[in-house]
C-alpha cells in the first residue's frame, strides 16, 4: 500500500468514526443506527483506490477506541474499562462484516445501477446490523418485529443516502469538467482563428515576395544585356549582386512556405460540412470576452442581436474579425461601458456592426486608423505603443479574404461603430439559405 492510499484510508477510517456520532438509539440500549455507514460508503466509492476490508477495519479500530476513549472520559473510572470495551466491541464486528460482505459482492462495479447498488448496500446494511444487534442480544427483548423494521429501514435508507451523494458529487464534477472543455474549446477555437489569419498574411508576405524576386531578376537580366562601354567591372559586380538578391528571396519564400505549410498541417481541415452556428459564434465570444474584462477589472456590458442564426462555414476568420473588433472597443472603453454586436442582412451581404460607448475616434484620424502601424493606444504599464496592427487585419480579411468592405462612424466622447460587410456567398453555403 503506498503512502497517499494509507493517508486516505485513514482519513476515511476518522471521517466515518466522526460521523458516526451523528446516531440514534431506537431501541433504548446501545445499539445505534448512525449516519456513518453513508459517509464510509460514500469515501469508499469515491476512494477507488483504497481497499474496502482494509478499510473498513481500520474504521473499526477507530470506532472502538474513540468510544471507548469518550466513556473512559465521561466515567472517569478506569476499573470499568472491561465493560466499557465489551459495549462497544460488537459496532467494531459491524463495520468489519459490512466491509467483508460490501467486498465480497465487489459493491463498486454497480455504481453506475442505483437499484442493484441500494439493494446489496442495504442488504450489507442489514446483515452486519443484525449480526451486531445478535452479540449485543437485542432479539432476546420483545418487539423483535420492530427491530428488524428499524434495521432495514434504516439499511437501505443509508445505501439511498450514500448512492445520492455518490451521484451527486459526480454531477458536479461532471458540471465542472464540461465547462473546463467548454473553455478550451473556445480558447482552441480563438487560437486557430488568429493561426488562420497569420497563414492568410504570411500567403501575402509570399505574394509580395515574389513579386520581389521578380523585380531583382528582371532588373539582372536588363543588366546582362548592357553595352560594354558602361563600367564593365561595376555593371559585373551589380548583376552578381542582383543575382544574389533573387537568390535570396527565393530562398525567403522557400522557407516562408515551409512554415505556412507545417502550420496549416496542424490546423482543422477545411471542410464544407463544417460549420457553426452564428449564435453560438457570437455566444462564445461574448463569454470568453466577459472573461478578460473581469481579468482586467472593467465594467462593461456586451448584448448580442441577430436577424438569421446562419450556419457559418469560414467561421474562423469571422471570429477573428468580431474578436478583434470587440478588443478594440475594449480598449476604447475607459472603465464602465457597453458592446453590442448585431447581424443583419443588406441586399447581398450579411452586416455585422460592433458598437461600443468608448471615447471615440477624431474625424482626422478616421481615414488612417486602417493604415499599418497607426495607434493612438499605449500600455500604460509599460509605456509602449500598440502596435496598430488588429484594425490593419480586420481590414485585409474583410477586403481580400471576404470581398467584402467595413465601413466606420465614431463622435468624440460618444462611441464606435464598425460595419463589416461581408458577401453572404462567402459565409452562408446557398442550400441553406
Amino acid at each position: 500500500m503506498s503512502k497517499d492510499t494509507l493517508k486516505r484510508t485513514i482519513l476515511v477510517a476518522i471521517i466515518t468514526t466522526l460521523m458516526g456520532q451523528v446516531y440514534i438509539n431506537p431501541f433504548n440500549s446501545d445499539f445505534r443506527l448512525s449516519i456513518g455507514i453513508a459517509i464510509l460508503t460514500f469515501l469508499i466509492l469515491n476512494f477507488q483506490d483504497i481497499s474496502i476490508p482494509i478499510t473498513t477495519g481500520y474504521t473499526a479500530i477507530s470506532v472502538f477506541i474513540f468510544r471507548f476513549t469518550i466513556d473512559i472520559i465521561q466515567v472517569n473510572r478506569v476499573l470499568d474499562a472491561p465493560e466499557i470495551a465489551l459495549k462497544h466491541f460488537p459496532s467494531a464486528i459491524f463495520y468489519i462484516i459490512f466491509g467483508f460482505v460490501l467486498h465480497q459482492l465487489n459493491i463498486r462495479k454497480y455504481k453506475e445501477q442505483p437499484i442493484f447498488f441500494i439493494f446489496l448496500v442495504g442488504i450489507s446494511d442489514l446483515f452486519s446490523n443484525i449480526s451486531e444487534a445478535v452479540v449485543r442480544q437485542e432479539f432476546s427483548k420483545p418487539l423483535i418485529e420492530v427491530i428488524l423494521t428499524s434495521i432495514i429501514t434504516a439499511g437501505f435508507l443509508r445505501a439511498t443516502i450514500a448512492f445520492v451523494l455518490f451521484s451527486s458529487i459526480k454531477a458536479y464534477n461532471m458540471f465542472i469538467l464540461k465547462d473546463e472543455h467548454q473553455k478550451r474549446y473556445i480558447n482552441l477555437l480563438l487560437f486557430t482563428a488568429d493561426m488562420k489569419t497569420e497563414i492568410f498574411f504570411l500567403k501575402k508576405n509570399m505574394q509580395d515576395i515574389e513579386q520581389a524576386m521578380e523585380r531583382c531578376y528582371s532588373i539582372y537580366t536588363e543588366l546582362k544585356g548592357v553595352k560594354e562601354s558602361i563600367d564593365i567591372d561595376y555593371t559585373n559586380r551589380l548583376k552578381k549582386r542582383m543575382l544574389k538578391l533573387s537568390k535570396d528571396i527565393h530562398e525567403i519564400k522557400k522557407d516562408n512556405q515551409r512554415v505556412v505549410s507545417g502550420i496549416e498541417r496542424l490546423l482543422p481541415k477545411k471542410n464544407k460540412e463544417n460549420t457553426i452556428k452564428l449564435s453560438i459564434i457570437l455566444k462564445m465570444l461574448r463569454d470568453n470576452t466577459m472573461r478578460y474584462i473581469e481579468d482586467i477589472g472593467k465594467e462593461i456590458e456586451i448584448s448580442i442581436d441577430y436577424t438569421y442564426n446562419y450556419p457559418i462555414k469560414d467561421y474562423y476568420q469571422l471570429i477573428s474579425i468580431i474578436n478583434n473588433l470587440m478588443i478594440n472597443s475594449i480598449e476604447a472603453i475607459d472603465n464602465k461601458g457597453c458592446i453590442r454586436i448585431s447581424q443583419r442582412v443588406e441586399k447581398d451581404y450579411v452586416l455585422f456592426t460592433i458598437t461600443d460607448s468608448g471615447s471615440g475616434i477624431k474625424d482626422e484620424d478616421i481615414c488612417v486608423i486602417f493604415e499599418p502601424g497607426f495607434s493612438t493606444k499605449f500600455d500604460r504599464k509599460t509605456g509602449q505603443m500598440s502596435t496598430g496592427l488588429g484594425l490593419t487585419h480586420v481590414k485585409h480579411i474583410a477586403y481580400n479574404y471576404f470581398g467584402g468592405k467595413i465601413e466606420v462612424t465614431s463622435k468624440l466622447m460618444h462611441g464606435t461603430s464598425f460595419m463589416v460587410y461581408v458577401p453572404i456567398d462567402a459565409i452562408v453555403s446557398k442550400e441553406v439559405r
